[in-house]
């Protein structure tokens, strides 16, 4: 038996649907778009605002690709499965866990080694760690946020769409051209290669796994540890 569920066929032909060019354009243009909106609106947001920066900054990743995925999987599939929402074996997702923490580790080495690559960018990463030192309630939201959502809302569309359109030309391509999108979306800064790392990470089992689920699970776990890492002081 299958660990994953069934690809919708093409009838016609009896291969998989797979996201194709009009999925990919789709959701280019319409991550641009609400990527833009949110920015904007959080950049505006008043001071003294009950959400900080940092999770409003969070709450924008989240929710902005999860509507361009939501576009591009309505205008022709309308089938969340070919974008790698099925079903999968548990030990897969244990798995997962495991990498997410291995991801983490790895990202004292490759920050220390990339670092002097990008200098100023240091704070890029600050208002999300203040939002994650202040306080409980504070953390809570944060990894809410920042944990579970972003994380979300970026596999759904940096692996749904990006890696499962390009796997039709192998597991690298589909894999380190993946990565390097989702690195370079976070911008060409300090954070641009442990991206990379962690989008290779989810890339992979994707790839081999079939479905989605344990590419969130690694991204949910190396955000959630890094968050609790800062909230508790460090």
């Amino acid at each position: 038996m299958s660990t994953v569920d069934e690809v919708p066929m093409n009838q016609s032909r009896r291969t998989p649907v797979r996201p194709g060019w009009p999925e990919l354009g789709v959701a280019v243009l319409a991550a641009a778009i609400l990527y833009g909106v949110g920015a904007t609106i959080a950049y505006l947001l008043p001071a003294g605002s009950p959400v900080s920066p940092g999770q409003a900054n969070f709450l924008v990743s989240g929710l902005a690709p999860l509507g361009a995925f939501a576009v591009a999987m309505l205008i022709r599939i309308r089938d969340v499965r070919p974008f790698g929402m099925r079903r999968v074996h548990p030990g897969w997702l244990l798995a997962a866990i495991a990498i997410g923490l291995a991801c983490f580790a790895l990202s004292w080495p490759v920050s220390a080694i990339f670092d002097p690559f990008f200098p100023g960018s240091e704070s890029v990463q600050e208002g999300y760690r203040d939002a994650a030192r202040a306080g409980v309630l504070s953390l809570v939201v944060t990894i809410v946020l920042g944990g579970v959502l972003t994380p979300f809302g970026e596999e759904v569309l940096f692996r749904g769409v990006f890696a499962s359109f390009l796997l039709r030309w192998g597991t690298w391509i589909g894999v380190i051209v993946s990565a390097a999108v989702f690195a370079v979306a976070h911008g060409v800064n300090s954070v641009m290669p442990v991206a990379f790392v962690v989008g290779l990470g989810t890339g992979l089992v994707l790839r081999f796994s079939g479905s989605i689920w344990p590419a969130v699970v690694i991204h949910v776990v190396y955000n959630s540890v890094g968050l609790l890492y800062h909230g508790i002081g460090y």
